[in-house]
């Protein structure tokens, strides 16, 4: 019974709901089978975790019906009138929560109720409540336009009556809902285009920005101009001036977004600097710390309390290579419990190593990596080549490294060509770190590491678009 689905319909509901549930499946309006009421209040015993070996079918059984014999269907049958017990509850739960959802429902019931100048009140009211919404994004213009919608093709409407401006009113919300719409769902394929080996070609996108630049909710909309400079920044990540517009609403407009949305904004912005900043523009590293301290403090970043392992380890690397030694310490220490039970280990090993590396303890930040057990391509990714780059150090500090470096060299390169989850962009970049160092190394090992070859090498590296860790290969490339 632990995995039937009213287990964990039950999982969801909060210790103090439960009293208001006990009240919901008593009320003679809701349900008048005493069996459920029994099987609702011996399953209350054991919440909120509700998994007793005492919540077996045949338990239950017993406990409601001690003089019978197990019957299978008959408690099948009370689980599942139960289980429509609390769905339904979860969704007055919901309306209770959600007055503008309650207010649609009322006004359309009227409406369908033949009370129509009630109805019209309500409708009213509605609009008056979308207006002081304190969000003008896709689900507002959708809620304006249903608004109108059912007022305007109400049957005992006047339709002629509204004004041709009044009727291109509610086609204009109607666009508006379609275009931030479109804009919203383009961010996240060109994302995932970026980071996955996928392509999208997305219709209507171009007349849908067109459309925008001409209506006349997006003016000085700072929704509109985000998702338009999210776009933007995707087809062109070295624009500064859009890069900046972005961070500008970021940081002074955060409160206009919902809060999913300003988690995607920071994300999108995150992303930007990551790219800039690995094309060797270094104040973007800072911009990419404050931007991660501001999605920390909003909270932005948690999920239902948890932070996703990738953020962590991004975080740590950020903050590692500015240096923030003391910052990375406390940043592990309050966050890791956050982390996914099954990731934590295996996060906090990897975000360790990369702050060992950064004091310059190489060894100690192999030996972490050699904890790291998971075959997530993330990791593998991470790991692989973090241990690359220790071992090169290493190899400066001690020349009987380089075959060892060599053998990682090559079996990194390896796994980059022959995995075909990696996007071709970014199977590069990675290449290219191992290529460079390669080639550094072997200078090195052959005793021709010269101010020529180095200035050959730097010069190759200008010229490459897609390198990771270039900031710290150029340290590499300075130093010889």
């Amino acid at each position: 019974m632990q995995d039937a689905k009213l287990i964990v319909l039950l999982k969801t509901v909060q210790p103090e709901e439960l009293r208001w549930l006990a009240k919901w499946v008593r009320s003679p309006y809701y349900n008048s089978n005493e069996g459920v009421v029994a099987l609702f209040d011996y399953l209350r015993r054991y919440a909120p975790a509700f998994d007793s070996p005492k919540l077996d079918k045949e338990a239950v059984f017993r406990q409601l019906f001690p003089k019978q014999p197990y019957d299978d269907q008959r408690l099948r049958l009370l689980m599942f009138r139960l289980s429509e017990l609390v769905e339904e509850f979860l969704v007055a739960q919901r309306l209770k929560g959600d007055r503008l959802t309650h207010q649609q429902l009322l006004q359309q019931e009227l409406g369908e109720r033949s009370q129509y100048d009630l109805f019209v009140k309500k409708n009213q009211a509605l609009a008056e409540q979308l207006a002081l919404s304190a969000y003008r994004d896709e689900h507002y213009y959708l809620a304006l336009w249903r608004q109108q919608h059912d007022y305007f093709f109400h049957p005992q409407t006047a339709r002629y009556g509204f004004s041709a401006d009044q009727v291109r009113e509610i086609m204009q919300n109607l666009d508006a809902f379609y275009i931030l719409s479109k804009m919203r769902y383009s961010t996240e394929l060109r994302n995932r285009q970026n980071i996955l080996p996928e392509e999208y070609d997305i219709l209507l996108l171009r007349e849908s920005l067109q459309l925008a630049e001409e209506h006349p909710a997006f003016g000085a909309d700072k929704v509109f101009q985000a998702y338009r400079d999210m776009l933007g920044l995707m087809e062109q990540p070295d624009n500064e001036n859009t890069y900046q517009r972005l961070e500008t609403i970021a940081f002074s407009h955060l409160h206009l977004f919902r809060p999913t949305d300003q988690s995607s904004l920071l994300r999108y912005l995150i992303n930007t600097t990551i790219q800039l900043y690995n094309k060797g523009k270094q104040e973007y590293l800072k911009r990419q710390f404050r931007l991660y301290q501001l999605g920390l403090e909003k909270e932005l970043f948690l999920n239902e309390g948890k932070l996703s392992d990738a953020t962590f380890l991004n975080i740590i690397v950020t903050a590692t290579v500015l240096g923030e030694m003391g910052w990375v310490e406390g940043f592990i220490a309050q966050y890791a419990p956050s982390l996914p039970d099954a990731l934590q280990v295996d996060a906090v090993s990897l975000g360790t190593a990369y702050w060992y590396f950064a004091k310059g303890d190489f060894h100690a930040s192999n030996a972490l990596l050699r904890q790291v057990e998971s075959t997530g391509l993330q990791y593998q990714l991470r790991v692989k080549s973090l241990s690359l780059r220790n071992t090169f150090e290493l190899f400066l500090q001690d020349e009987t490294y380089y075959e060892l470096f060599t053998y990682e060299s090559k079996a990194f390169r390896k796994f980059l060509r022959r995995n075909e989850k990696i996007s071709e962009s970014r199977a590069r970049a990675y290449l290219n770190l191992a290529s460079f160092l390669r080639k550094l190394a072997k200078l090195k090992a052959n005793g021709q590491l010269t101010r020529n070859s180095l200035a050959k090498l730097r010069e190759k590296l200008d010229k490459e678009n897609s390198v990771v860790a270039r900031p710290w290969l150029q340290e590499k490339l300075a130093e010889g």
